[in-house]
Parts: structure tokens; C-alpha cells; sequence
């Protein structure tokens, strides 16, 4: 897009009319990783402004700058660099993005949901993949207000399916991404207690999620986890039909068989066809279903696909197995809710053989005024598993030891840290050859420092 172009859309000032007719391709807001010729958004966030580092976002190679019409720094920008000044500069990204959306002929699918957003993301396209489709999904975790409209910007215009996820943390969230994405197709894994600091109850969570659906059309096809009892129940105060997928309920989707396997891997076969999941867990079988609903939903086939030879994988840290000289290391610790910590530990307690069972376990953030009861809870829970080692990180943690001795684990099961830092100095002494180890945290924690701090080793 030519600058003077760029301050039409998005109703701002060029500064200087000699840079009217230069262009950019692409849009960044972090000027470490801003490319040649990319766009420089400067975003100013609740705890940094990227208004400090536009000398360094031009020194790296972008092509020009959107800046805060009131920022004081402007007359020391060179003359021939693009400026575009507007009042809110994160407003004018959305509306750029919302234009950009506008001239893409791709079918677009939003995935949203308390669990399991990232992974049935990279299911389905995966899967959409195989079926020999010009796809797109959004990378890592960009799902929020300021990520979504990065992952749009980075859509080839020959794509023909994007696929995003959406995530919030406030009621007033997801009208936004919804009005960005206009979904063709969407998606909801399921709710649970995350974001109680902001939203309170899963109720809430659920009516936030749920206004991507208040805000698409009618016939914009919705699919439900059928298990969550919850969302289905306030699915249906928005509309009467959905598509559904479920492992325990009657649903439109369902697995015919689920085989495991020795090394924790899973046949899954869905409508006939045969599935290897690598990543454990009845929770990833959902996110399977899930991302096979859409496949179909979408009007594609696997048929003459080897659906056995698809790479079923995940963004790191998101439940892979990793070995790590003859530690086998669940590695689950780029976020956590209370759902997701149990659904974890289900999977890793499932797995047969193996030596030690060692628990790294770090808080769970996000949760408001019921932080406490929640880690309490965990801690019930644990002391109904057996397990040979709990390592506790952080200080919502200390709820879990304690419920979990005060319910009949021995005290010298626990081991407690005050942080990630002071785990992985301690590590090495807790984990042995032959161990089986789960990690899990909310990504605040950073306990894939306590993973960096074991043996060096391949990924399974």
C-alpha cells in the first residue's frame, strides 16, 4: 500500500507529501523483528510505548511509521521518512486490518474457547493441508486484539481458508475480533475458569465467547463441543442449531475407536478414517474432532489422503513429549487453567509405564478471588493420584500443598519454590533416569526455564 493510500484508510495526516507514492508490505509492532520494508505501528501498551522505538524500528529497516498524532517526538523523525499520524494508533491497525480482511476472497475460520485453541488450530490446518487446500493458520498465539490483526496482515492474498483463533480476557474483546474476522465458519472448544480476574464466572466466560456467534450471521455454521454442558446450554439461549462434536456425548462428530499405543500415541479413527495422535490426552481427541468438524464443514475430503502420515502437531510447550537423557518430560507450560491442569494430569497418569511420576507444577494466574479455592481444589485432587515427587512453583502453589497434606499426602511428597528461577537451579536434584515428569503452568510462571534446566536432549 502507497503511504498517502495508508492515511486515507485509516483517516490520518501524511506528514510529508514527498513520501505520498512509497510503499510497504507487511506491518509490524515490534521493531526487533520489523523486516525491510514493513510498516512500524507504534503501539503505545499498558506497560511500554513503541513510540520509543521507532528510531530502532527505521534503523532495522521499515519503511515508515504510524505514530500518535500528540507524540512529542515527531520533529526529530528525518524528513524523509513516511509518517502517518492518527489519535489512537492501535485503532488505526484494526481498521487497516479490517480493510485488508475486505480484499481477501479466503474463507475465514475462528477458532475460540477456555482450552485447546492453539492445537485444534494447527489440527485443522493440518488437516486442511493434506486435502491439498491453499491455506493459512495464524502464527503462534497471535489470537488477541493486538495479534489477530498481525496474523490478518500476514495472509497471502491466494489463500483460499485462514484459519485464526480468538482469544479474551474481557467482556469487551470479542465483539472487536469478531467485527475484524467476520467469520465464515466458527468454532468453540469449550469454557472453563480462565480469565476470572476479569471475568468472574465461567458463565461469563461462556457469554464472551459466545458473542462471536451474536455477531455473525445466521448461516454462518457454529461448531460446539457437545460435552461441555455449559456451553451448549448457553449456546442455545443465541441460536437453535449447531454442529457438534463430542467423545462422551451424543454429537455429529464422534470417534468410532480410539487405540493407544505404548508410547503414549493414539489411533483415532473419525468417520472411518484412521488418525495417529501423538499428543496424549482425551482432551487432544477432542481437539482432533474438532478440527475434522471444520474440515468437513468446510466441504473438503480426506478421501485417497494417507490420513495416517499427517503430522498431528502443536506449538511448543503446548503438550509434547520430550526426552531428555532418559527423562520423558510432558512439557504442557504455556498456559494453565484449572480445566487444562486436569485434563493434563488425566492424560499423564494414563500413560503406561515408565519409572518415578514427578509433578512440576506452577500457579495458575489469572483467576481472581477464587485463585485460592481453585489451587485448593487442585491440591484435593492430588491427593486422590499417587505420584512419587510434586514440585510446587510459586505462591499460589503453597494452597495446593497444603490441602493436599492436610487430605493424607505425606509432607514428603512436596517440594515447594518461590519461582521458576530457583526451581531450575534446584532441578536436577528432583528428576532422575527412567522418570516420567509433567509440566504445567500459566505462561506468567516461565517453568520452561525449569525444562531448559534438565539434561539436553531430542523431542520425542
Amino acid at each position: 500500500m502507497r503511504f498517502d493510500q495508508l492515511a486515507v484508510a485509516t483517516g490520518g495526516t501524511l506528514l510529508s507529501t514527498v513520501n505520498a507514492a512509497r510503499k510497504f508490505a507487511g506491518v509490524s509492532i515490534d521493531s526487533r523483528t520489523v523486516r525491510k520494508g514493513q510498516l512500524f505501528v507504534a503501539i503505545r501498551g499498558p506497560n511500554d510505548d513503541g513510540h520509543s522505538y521507532i528510531d530502532a524500528a527505521l534503523k532495522n529497516g521499515a519503511a515508515g511509521v504510524v505514530s500518535r498524532l500528540e507524540y512529542p517526538g515527531l520533529e526529530g523523525i528525518p524528513d524523509n521518512v513516511a509518517v502517518v499520524t492518527v489519535p489512537d494508533t492501535h485503532e488505526a491497525m484494526l481498521t487497516l486490518a479490517r480493510d485488508y480482511r475486505k480484499q481477501l476472497s479466503a474463507r475465514f475460520v475462528a477458532i475460540t474457547g477456555s482450552n485447546g485453541k492453539t492445537t485444534t488450530k494447527e489440527f485443522t490446518y493440518r488437516l486442511l493441508e493434506a486435502a491439498n487446500v491453499n491455506c493459512f493458520r495464524s502464527p503462534g498465539n497471535l489470537n488477541n486484539l493486538y495479534g489477530v490483526p498481525l496474523a490478518v496482515f500476514a495472509i497471502p492474498r491466494q489463500t483460499e481458508i485462514a484459519v485464526l483463533e480468538l482469544g479474551i480476557s474481557t467482556m469487551s474483546e470479542m465483539p472487536l475480533l469478531a467485527s475484524l474476522v467476520e467469520p465464515d465458519v466458527i468454532a468453540i472448544t469449550n469454557v472453563g475458569p480462565s480469565h476470572l480476574q476479569f471475568l468472574e464466572s465461567v458463565e461469563a466466560v461462556a457469554k464472551a465467547k459466545l458473542e462471536l456467534v451474536q455477531a455473525a450471521a445466521a448461516d454462518v455454521p457454529v461448531i460446539l463441543n457437545a460435552d461441555d454442558k455449559l456451553l451448549m446450554r448457553e449456546a442455545h439461549k443465541c441460536r437453535p442449531d449447531f454442529i457438534t462434536f463430542a467423545t462422551d456425548s451424543e454429537a455429529d462428530f464422534r470417534p468410532q475407536s480410539v487405540q493407544p499405543e505404548e508410547n503414549g500415541a493414539s489411533i483415532v479413527k473419525i468417520d472411518g478414517v484412521s488418525f495417529r495422535l501423538t499428543l496424549p490426552g482425551k482432551h487432544q481427541v477432542c481437539n482432533l474432532l474438532a478440527a475434522y468438524a471444520m474440515v468437513k464443514t468446510l466441504g473438503y475430503s480426506l478421501e485417497g489422503v494417507d490420513t495416517m502420515a499427517i503430522q498431528l502437531e502443536t506449538s511448543p510447550m503446548r503438550g509434547q513429549v520430550v526426552r531428555r537423557d532418559g527423562i520423558t518430560i510432558f512439557a504442557d507450560c504455556y498456559n494453565a487453567n484449572p480445566e487444562s491442569v486436569m485434563a493434563g494430569l488425566d492424560a499423564f497418569f494414563d500413560r503406561l509405564g515408565g519409572g518415578r511420576r514427578v509433578l512440576i507444577l506452577g500457579d495458575m494466574l489469572e483467576l481472581g478471588d477464587q485463585a485460592a479455592y481453585y489451587h485448593r481444589e487442585l491440591g484435593r485432587q492430588l491427593a486422590e493420584r499417587e505420584f512419587d515427587l510434586a514440585v510446587l512453583v510459586g505462591p499460589l502453589s503453597k494452597h495446593v500443598m497444603e490441602e493436599a497434606t492436610r487430605r493424607g499426602k505425606p509432607q514428603g511428597k512436596f517440594l515447594h519454590f518461590a519461582d521458576a528461577e530457583s526451581c531450575a537451579r534446584a532441578i536436577s536434584g528432583c528428576v532422575e533416569d527412567g522418570d516420567l515428569v509433567f509440566v504445567k503452568a500459566s505462561r506468567g510462571v516461565g517453568l520452561e526455564a525449569v525444562i531448559d534446566a534438565m539434561p539436553a536432549g531430542e523431542d520425542a
